[in-house]
């Protein structure tokens, strides 16, 4: 189901804002227990808030996600490099128009996508190694074809690794979302308690529990971090 943010601040903000509403909740927390709440709902408040700051902020788990991409990428030229030289080697030392060298298929390598040039590289590698003895006439060795084989596990581990950090950021989205929308909608509750306690009884006490009563100073990164997890779709 998709998971909708229910506030408008910035998380930041919000986290604030619980820290604040805990304090005031705290000082008043006498006339909050004539409404049926347990004494110990500043500590509920606290508890809510920490929990929800203690979450890596969703910029974070981006840029988690972009090193594992990075790291794709570096492993996905070196194997096209490896892929070059032994095509080369291999059009020298069995001709490029033989049957032997057309069995290779050395053709639209960066076409290919990532899991396509590893199963491709795997196809390559094999093949290296059945027509070993007339491509080590151009030096295409053993180590090159261990090179090579190597740099294909090390691109499908790779991929492994930038799906698995897009999952925990998709993950972790949702579930730093979650929680703000659990605190929010804790605070608002109690906000709308306070403000009937103390409404025409004590003006500084009432606007305490106004909600969107303090200055705002949200980045833009925070602005775009909260776009990023408003969008976050919870299967």
């Amino acid at each position: 189901m998709k998971q909708t943010k229910k506030f408008t601040m910035a998380y930041s903000e919000l986290g604030q804002r619980g820290d604040r509403v805990q304090a005031v909740v705290a000082r008043d927390v006498a006339e909050f227990v004539k409404f049926g709440y347990e004494e110990t709902i500043p500590t509920q408040v606290a508890d809510k808030t920490k929990q929800f700051k203690d979450i890596l902020p969703d910029m974070y788990w981006e840029g988690q996600k972009t090193l594992k991409t990075n790291a794709k990428d570096e492993c996905r030229s070196t194997l096209v490099g490896l892929l070059g030289e032994v095509a080369f080697k291999a059009k020298l030392a069995l001709g490029s128009g033989s049957k032997e060298y057309a069995t290779f298929r050395f053709s639209g390598v960066d076409r290919k996508t990532d899991n396509e040039l590893v199963a491709y590289a795997k196809h390559v590698c094999q093949t290296a190694e059945f027509f070993k003895e007339p491509l080590s006439k151009r030096n295409v060795t053993p180590e090159l074809i261990t090179q090579t084989t190597d740099a294909t596990i090390a691109l499908d581990d790779a991929i492994d690794a930038q799906a698995e950090a897009i999952s925990i950021r998709e993950q972790k989205s949702v579930e730093r979302l979650a929680m703000g929308n659990e605190l929010y909608e804790l605070i608002v509750e109690l906000c709308e308690v306070g403000k009937r306690i103390w409404e025409h009884k004590n003006e500084a006490f009432y606007n305490d529990y106004v909600l969107y009563a303090s200055s705002k100073s949200t980045t833009q990164a925070e602005e775009n971090e909260e776009v990023v997890e408003e969008t976050t779709n919870e299967e």
